[in-house]
């Protein structure tokens, strides 16, 4: 008499029996039996109902082990993603407020330059108008006449007259007062 073997096989939670068909079960007693006459024994006991609970709640811890780790590893992800972006926008307001401090000096320094330009145009024009003050009230006849007259200040006469002769590569160096 030939024994259905069942198989058992499990699909999510739940345990599911698989009758084989005809071709299954005459490969199934083939390997029975060259199994069985080497060990002879089942090639497979099945698990009781205690086991596949044991099991269910071992790979249950197993995989909330897996996903406590990788939500860990996440939040340590997440943590150390936060810290970099965190510093990257401090270092992006650090950059943004020397910009505007430079362009807050440049600025300044513009306007104060504008102002000394305004000044150094007020003094030219103060210096202009003092030049040609000076020029219209003196006269050259006027110096002249005050030179000769005041002073007695006279022309030098040609035996007073004294030339000197250099040549364009050399110098001369004077010591005492020339006579």
């Amino acid at each position: 008499m030939r024994e259905i073997n069942n198989i058992y096989f499990q699909e999510g939670n739940t345990v599911r029996v698989e009758t084989p068909s005809f071709k299954q079960q005459a490969y199934q007693e083939y390997r029975y039996q060259t199994v069985s006459s080497v060990a002879n024994r089942p090639l497979r006991n099945l698990p009781n109902r205690e086991q596949r609970d044991k099991e269910l709640k071992e790979e249950r811890e197993r995989q909330a082990k897996e996903m406590h780790r990788r939500q860990v590893a996440a939040m340590r992800r997440s943590r150390l993603m936060t810290v970099y972006m965190i510093v990257a926008v401090a270092l992006a307001c650090g950059l943004f407020v020397g910009y505007v401090s430079l362009q807050n000096e440049i600025t300044t320094h513009m306007k104060s330059i504008a102002v000394m330009e305004n000044q150094l145009s007020e003094v030219k024009a103060d210096n202009k108008v003092a030049e040609s003050r000076i020029a219209t009230s003196t006269n050259l006849t006027d110096i002249k006449n005050s030179a000769i007259n005041d002073l007695g200040m006279v022309y030098a006469t040609s035996s007073q007259i004294v030339y000197y002769s250099m040549d364009a590569d050399d110098y001369m160096s004077q010591y005492k007062d020339i006579p």
